[in-house]
């Protein structure tokens, strides 16, 4: 088996076992096992449980952009120029939803954060705004890092709110909490009300236009 397809199984056993048996109750060894390899060749690859954890995270995430943006371009845009704003309001909505909509799921994203914090959160995260940014030609204080500090508040602050909600901590509904997430993520690019209104109404209209589903271990159709 090449060094390609080795990282591939183990990610693909971990996304299993840490999606069947939570992220505390899931061990190197026994991913080790499964791909028959050590268990010092997963850490070669992944560095540390937390880091397989991540990039189990950054899969699905991987995952859920080309799905939506190929379905938007085909099912909904239909070759006209895709709208980047509504496109990324949908990934967020999507994704946050997969968490509160699958108790395995959020397992395993609570589980991860409680090992390392830092390590469930995708680097890919700047490269979206650094797309918002070109497109839109955004006003970021390059002297300060904005983007990366824009990045960083609209991941941390997002997981908070998706968990405070799954603990039953507000009084609104699923819908209403992701709207606020989605609308956080554009006020800190500096988007202006009406425009995070049509924005949010858009993306509900292409969901309701295009279908989307959940699969176990952490994958979307």
């Amino acid at each position: 088996m090449t060094m390609n397809n080795q990282k591939k199984n183990i990610l693909k056993v971990a996304s299993q076992l840490f999606y069947e048996q939570g992220y505390k109750k899931t061990y190197l060894d026994q991913i080790a096992e499964i791909c028959e390899i050590t268990k010092p060749l997963i850490s070669y690859y992944f560095k540390s449980k937390s880091s397989l954890g991540r990039s189990v995270g950054d899969a699905f995430l991987f995952d859920l952009k080309n799905t939506v943006a190929l379905k938007l371009y085909n099912n909904y845009f239909k070759g006209r120029r895709t709208d980047l704003q509504v496109g990324t309001a949908v990934e967020i909505r999507l994704y946050h939803l997969m968490f509160l909509s699958d108790p395995k799921a959020m397992q395993f994203i609570r589980e991860l954060a409680d090992d390392k914090y830092e390590d469930m959160f995708s680097t890919e995260g700047n490269v979206l705004y650094k797309m918002h940014q070109r497109r839109y030609h955004l006003d970021f204080d390059e002297k300060i890092d904005e983007l990366a500090m824009i990045a960083n508040a609209a991941r941390s602050s997002s997981f908070s709110l998706m968990w405070a909600f799954d603990r039953g901590e507000f009084k609104c509904t699923r819908d209403d909490c992701l709207d606020y997430i989605i609308r956080l993520n554009f006020m800190l690019m500096h988007i202006n009300s009406q425009r995070i209104d049509e924005i949010i109404a858009e993306s509900k209209t292409v969901l309701e236009t295009v279908p989307f589903s959940f699969k176990p271990y952490f994958q979307i159709d």
